[in-house]
């Protein structure tokens, strides 16, 4: 292909003044040429001509067409593909770009082969996905980091919970030791005072054989006696139900238990304005220790009466029932009390749970006697509605389908 120029370009190149609004292209590392608002070469850098072969007054004047096809200058920017002529050789493909230097009416152009092109994007892509995976990399170090903050403030939160139920813990085991050597004074004690309930009764008795029934002082000295007598009992009661003894199984009457259990917790109950309610049906003999399920029923009618601070009414019954066939024992007590909240009923029988002030509970109570029960191959439940109080049953297996007054 012959190239011309056009030589009213060129003496507009010439034209005084026009040079210094020319942007330096010289030193900048890619084929760039200014062009003219005609559309005309101006200049180009040596990587420009050593690209298309002309060197820089061959291409002065040329106009664009001539190289690029389809390339027009004008106003902002325009981009594009295109075949580059080559001097002495074939064309190039090449990807162009053309902006208008800012405050002239020159044009920059920019080429680059479109093997450069395609390596560049390539390189582009690489940059681009390597920026993506540094961008996730961070975003999952980010969230791990947070993940490890929530984690620490979770962790410090379940320590603060430990620390303070093991505070608790310690507590109640302070408690515990102090009711189990209360428990061994009282057992230290009932042997103290059996002696001189001894001698009283002796006394007594001795003093009523020699008065007439008529006599003043026998009524006196009578009321004196029977005290004696239901003292001495509750006494020998306390020294059995406090013995210390391993689990013997025998054939017991579990309304027997409950009216031992009584001796103990009447007179208890009546100070604290609640009156009881025993209903004890006939039921068959039990395979059990009689201490251990009085300490059941001793636990059950404690629970039910701090139930009940301003007073109420305690029931306590029993009754027979089958499960397939088979005879069962139901005890049941049952206090006006206001109930048990619903969010805690179920942690009832958890050791060290209590809902009582400090000193005044060891939340031991309810777990002992459902182990106690599970000795016994029974099972306790929980009954309570709030505002009308709460119920406990216990129900074990009788030895036999027989039985037994109440």
């Amino acid at each position: 292909m012959r190239l011309t120029r056009n030589s009213r370009a060129e003496e507009a190149i010439d034209a005084p003044g026009l040079m210094a609004s020319i942007p330096d292209i010289s030193l900048v590392g890619a084929p760039m040429a200014l062009i003219g608002e005609g559309g005309e070469f101006l200049g180009a850098n040596r990587d420009f001509s050593s690209l298309t072969g002309f060197t820089e007054p061959e291409l002065k004047g040329m106009p664009l067409c001539m190289l690029l096809e389809n390339a027009q200058p004008g106003k902002g920017a325009s981009r594009g593909k295109s075949a580059l002529t080559i001097k002495n050789g074939p064309a190039a493909h090449v990807s162009y770009t053309i902006t208008q230097a800012p405050g002239t009416e020159i044009s920059v152009l920019t080429v680059i082969p479109r093997t450069e092109a395609r390596k560049l994007e390539e390189e582009l892509t690489a940059k681009r996905e390597e920026l993506e995976k540094r961008e996730k990399y961070i975003e999952c170090f980010r969230e791990g980091v947070l993940k490890m903050i929530t984690d620490l403030d979770r962790s410090e939160t379940e320590l603060k919970g430990t620390l303070r139920n093991l505070q608790e813990t310690q507590v109640q085991l302070v408690q515990s030791s102090k009711m189990t050597a209360l428990g061994e004074l009282s057992a230290s004690l009932v042997h103290e005072i059996s002696q001189p309930l001894t001698v009283i009764r002796g006394l007594t008795h001795g003093m009523l054989r020699t008065m007439k029934d008529s006599s003043e002082w026998h009524g006196k000295v009578r009321l004196i006696a029977d005290a004696a007598a239901r003292m001495e009992k509750i006494v020998k009661h306390l020294r059995t139900f406090s013995r210390s003894e391993p689990l013997v199984l025998s054939p017991v009457d579990i309304n027997s238990v409950v009216k031992d259990a009584f001796l103990i917790l009447n007179e208890h109950l009546l100070s604290h304005s609640i009156e009881t309610i025993l209903d004890l049906a006939p039921v068959p003999l039990a395979l059990g220790n009689p201490n251990r399920l009085e300490q059941v029923v001793i636990n059950l009618v404690t629970n039910a009466r701090d139930a009940m601070p301003q007073g109420g009414v305690l029931t306590v019954s029993t009754k027979e029932e089958k499960t397939n066939g088979n005879p069962f024992i139901r005890l049941m007590v049952r206090d006006s009390g206001s109930g048990i909240p619903d969010d805690i009923v179920g942690k009832v029988f958890d050791p060290f749970f209590t809902t009582k002030e400090s000193g005044k509970g060891t939340g031991l109570g309810l777990s002992i006697s459902l182990g106690i029960v599970r000795e016994h191959k029974g099972e306790i439940r929980v009954e309570s509605v709030k505002g009308f109080g709460s119920a406990f049953h216990v129900i074990i297996p009788a030895l036999s389908a027989a039985s037994n007054p109440g």
